[in-house]
Order: C-alpha cells, then structure tokens, then sequence
C-alpha cells in the first residue's frame, strides 16, 4: 500500500491538540488541586492519586491501542480519547466524593492514553512511515508549551470564578481540542491489529532493552520533575528557577528540530542517556553552588524534552513501520507502570535519605540508563543477520 502524502498543517494541528490534552490532563492537578482541597476537604495525596490511577489505566490500556487505531484510524481514536479526557473533567465537577472523583480519573486515563503522545505518534508511524519523524519532533515542540500556557490560564480562571467552572471551561477546551486533529487520516491499516509472527533476535532483543530503558528514564524523569520544587528550595534558589526547566524542554526540542536529519535517533539516544548522570553530578554540586543547582534544573529540563523524542522515534530505527504500535503498545507498559510509582517512590526516598541520597540514587539509575543505551545503539543489526542478508529467526 502507498504511503500517503503527511499534510502540511497537521504538525500544528496535531501541535495544539497534544498541547490542549496534556494541560487539562497531566497538568491540570498541578493547578486545581489546593481550590480542589480546600472545597472538598480532601488532602493533596488523595487528589494526586486520581492522576496515579490514570496512568495506571494507561498502561492497562496500552496493549489495545494498535488493534484500535486498525479497527478505527488514528483520527477517531484520537479524537475519542480527547472527549473521554473532556468527559473527565466535565465529570469532575459534579461529583462530591472521593471514589466519583477517581473514578472520573479512570475514564480520563483511558483518554490520555488514546490520545496523547503515544497513541498520536503509532498513527503517524504507521500512516506516514519515516517521514513522519519530523512531525513527531514538531508535536511534542508543541506539547511542551502544555505547563507554560495551562498553569498561567488555570491561576488566571481560579481569580476569577470557581474551580467547576473552570474545569467546565477545560472541558471545552478538550472539545476544541477533539476538532483539531481532523487533519489526520482515519485510513485504516490492517497491519497493526497484530504483531508479525516470526520476530527476529535483534528484535526481540532490542525489544527488552528498550523496554528497559524507557522503563528507567520514565522513574528518574517522572520522579525529579514531580519533586522539582523540593530541590529547588533545598539549594536556596527562587521559586521562579522552575522556569528554566520548562526553557531547556522547549530549547532542546527547538534545537532537534533545527539538525534535522543529522541528528538521528541513535545518536539522540546515545547523547540523552549519557548527558543524564553529568547533569545530575551536576545537581549534586548545588548545595556548595547555586548556579549548578540552576544548571541542573535548566539540563535535565532539556534532557526531559529530548527523552520524549527518543521514545517516540528510537522504535523507528529498531522495528519496521509496520509493527511499530503493537510494539510499542506492549514495550511502553513498564515505563507506564515506574512513571506512575515515581512521584510514592522519590517521595519515600527524600524523606528517608534526604534529597541529596535521594540524587545520588537517581544518578545510579542514570549510569544504569547509559548502559542500556550502549547496549542498543553499538550492536548493530547487521550481527544478527545471516551472511546473505536473512534476519534469524528466534521464533521455532
């Protein structure tokens, strides 16, 4: 079958409607929950935990997502899950207990994980093939404008009216957002419903390390950002030094876009994994000096903006087009699941070995995350071939 042309304006429609869904979803707590708390009576973790239970979801979703988008199209899927997360916030001004309010998350969670990034970038993979690793880049440009534009919005509304109706107005974003995506193709594509039956030994091992290795920089990257504020208080610097971590996100992103196809996804792997533990030896120093407190914060900002990328567009290099979403749908459980922990586990960890043992763990993982890098970037495909060119099998 043809590769369809990728239309022109689909990087900024696709842009917006990941932007809109990740500020009225994984950052609208960081906004609502104390008008939330103070209302209802609930404390911060009971509110938290509706976002832990939605990417609990996530990852229970997960192995559905490519038989969905082959029984409906990227489009319908998206734009279903972008209503489910409308749904969501919507529901959750009318409930008054704590089991209604999580069980708006459930719903919200099955959204989230059909619409965004994940699901978003297996359409474009399997609708538009190699070119659509531009767009990706692009999107998640986008996308990670999501804290700087819904955390600014979401104070301003709460001056001015109550939490619901401020969440309703969410909501209505999220129908805007549904809107958005109509430029992408809801072609259906067979070849997703099912994973290939003969997986080559390269595939099955890249398969296992790189299920891995988003495994470990989901805990590390979900678990800092989640507890960025404690660090930045813990080194003395203003509160206003979490805006650099938002201008590294964004600067790096621009910046990948700008090498094009000089920078491919191999070496952006390789340079992410092993700028990780220098820019936590860097994070270390802040306690003795302010400004590599202030550096940490603005470099891993821009690594957590790459690590997207990576994730995204690695299974390119490693699989065919064709297998991408089952692959994915599959590999990205477990980095789902430590995503989902970090925020309990680096809490734990601050409060029993401070936040200094705490850097010192994550920098561990890091070294760990270089190694796997290492192991997928430096074992070339070509080792598990035959000498005329034929993938061998480990599938009897």
């Amino acid at each position: 079958m043809e590769t369809p042309a990728l239309p022109r304006r689909l990087a900024l429609t696709a842009g917006c409607n990941q932007l809109i869904n990740w500020g009225i979803s994984f950052y609208m707590p960081g906004t609502f929950a104390t008008a939330i708390a103070a209302d209802r009576g609930w404390s911060s973790p009971q509110i938290y935990l509706g976002l832990t239970l939605a990417m609990l979801v996530m990852a229970m979703v997960s192995p559905f997502v490519a038989r969905l988008l082959a029984s409906f199209g990227g489009r319908r899927v998206v734009m279903s899950g972008t209503l489910l997360i409308a749904a969501g916030c919507a529901g959750m001004t009318l409930i008054d207990s704590l089991s209604g309010w999580y069980g708006c998350w459930l719903l919200a969670g099955i959204g989230m994980r059909l619409s965004l990034y994940d699901a978003l970038f297996a359409s474009l993979v399997n609708l538009y093939g190699q070119q659509a690793r531009r767009t990706i880049s692009r999107v998640t440009l986008a996308g990670g404008l999501a804290s700087a534009v819904f955390w600014p919005l979401g104070n301003a509304l709460l001056g001015i009216m109550r939490w619901q109706n401020a969440l309703l107005i969410y909501a209505l974003f999220g129908l805007l957002s549904a809107a958005l995506i109509y430029p992408l193709s809801s072609q259906r594509i067979s070849s997703l419903a099912k994973t290939p039956a003969r997986i080559s030994r390269y595939e099955r091992r890249s398969g296992w390390l790189y299920a891995a290795f988003i495994a470990l920089i989901a805990f590390v990257s979900n678990g800092t950002s989640t507890h960025l504020p404690e660090f930045i208080a813990s080194a003395g610097l203003p509160v206003a030094a979490g805006m650099l971590w938002g201008i590294g996100q964004t600067g790096a992103r621009s910046m990948e876009v700008l090498a094009g196809a000089r920078l491919t996804p191999l070496r952006l792997t390789i340079f992410t994994a092993l700028a990780m533990p220098l820019c936590f030896l860097l994070g270390l120093s802040g306690s003795q000096f302010a400004w590599c407190a202030a550096g940490f914060v603005l470099g891993f900002g821009a690594i957590n903006g790459l690590v997207t990328i990576v994730k995204a567009t690695l299974p390119l290099e490693l699989f065919s087009t064709e297998s991408y979403a089952s692959r994915t749908g599959w590999l990205l459980i477990p980095g789902q699941l430590t995503a989902a922990a970090s925020p309990f586990a680096c809490a734990w960890l601050n409060k029993t070995l401070g936040i200094t043992g705490a850097m010192w763990v994550s920098l561990g993982l890091t070294l760990v995350i270089a190694g796997l890098a290492m192991g997928l970037v430096c074992h070339p495909r070509a080792r598990y071939e035959k000498p005329g060119g034929t993938v061998v099998s480990s599938v009897k």
